[in-house]
C-alpha cells in the first residue's frame, strides 16, 4: 500500500516508542477493510495518505504507516448518489476530484474533506475516470465514451470530445507531448485528443 520506493520512517519508530510500546514495524501498511467495495483509490503526491471509493458512493481518506495499529481514518464524505468510480489527487495535493455513476463531479479539500466544487449532471452518461491536467484543469471520461475537459476559474468544459464508442477506461497525459492527452476505452482504441487551448 505504500507509495513505490517508500519506507517506514523513523519517525513511525518513535511515535510508537513515545506511546510506551515497542514498535512492530511491518514491510507495508496493514489492510484498510471498508463495508462496501472499494473500486478507485489513489495515493497522495507528497505524503503517506490514500483515498478510495466505493460502490455505495462514499469517499474515505486515510493515512497509513509501516508501524502497525497507525492507519487512521482522517475523514469520509457521503455526497455520491451511486458508485464512486475514480479519486484523484490535484498535482500540489490540495485537492481530491471524485466522479461517480450518478454523472456529478465533486472536489473537496484534502485536509477537512469539505466539498468545495460540484458539478452535478456533468455528463450525459455516467463518469468512470478523472484526471487532473494541472492546478485549474482536468478530464474526465464516461460510459458513452466522451471526454470533457475542464477549467476551474470558468466553472465549466473548455473541450469536449468523444472519440469512442463505449465507456473511457483511462486517461493519461503527456508533460512532453502537452496538451494532447491519451484515453483507452472498451471499444479497443487508443484516442489522442487536444486536452487544453492555449492559455489555460
Amino acid at each position: 500500500m505504500a507509495a513505490a520506493g517508500e519506507v517506514c520512517s523513523a519517525d513511525d519508530e518513535a511515535e510508537a516508542a513515545e506511546a510506551g510500546r515497542e514498535p512492530r514495524l511491518r514491510d507495508t501498511p496493514e489492510d484498510i477493510l471498508f463495508e462496501a467495495a472499494a473500486n478507485a483509490v489513489a495515493l497522495h503526491p507528497a505524503r503517506a495518505v490514500l483515498a478510495a471509493g466505493d460502490v455505495d458512493g462514499d469517499v474515505y481518506l486515510y493515512s497509513y504507516s509501516c508501524v502497525e495499529g497507525e492507519n487512521r481514518e482522517l475523514w469520509s464524505s457521503g455526497h455520491h448518489l451511486k458508485s464512486c468510480r475514480d479519486v484523484a489527487f490535484s498535482l500540489d495535493g490540495q485537492k481530491l476530484f471524485t466522479v461517480s455513476k450518478d454523472k456529478s463531479i465533486h472536489v473537496l479539500t484534502v485536509e477537512e474533506g469539505r466539498l468545495e466544487t460540484r458539478f452535478s449532471k456533468a455528463h450525459s452518461s455516467a463518469l468512470n475516470c478523472v484526471l487532473p491536467i494541472n492546478d485549474h484543469v482536468f478530464a474526465t471520461g464516461d460510459d458513452g465514451g466522451a471526454l470533457k475537459v475542464w477549467d476551474l476559474r470558468k466553472g465549466a468544459t473548455v473541450l469536449e470530445a468523444r472519440q469512442h464508442e463505449e465507456y473511457i477506461s483511462a486517461m493519461a497525459v503527456d508533460a512532453v507531448m502537452a496538451p494532447w492527452a491519451s484515453s483507452t476505452s472498451r471499444d479497443g482504441a487508443l484516442s489522442c485528443s487536444q486536452s487544453r487551448r492555449t492559455g489555460t
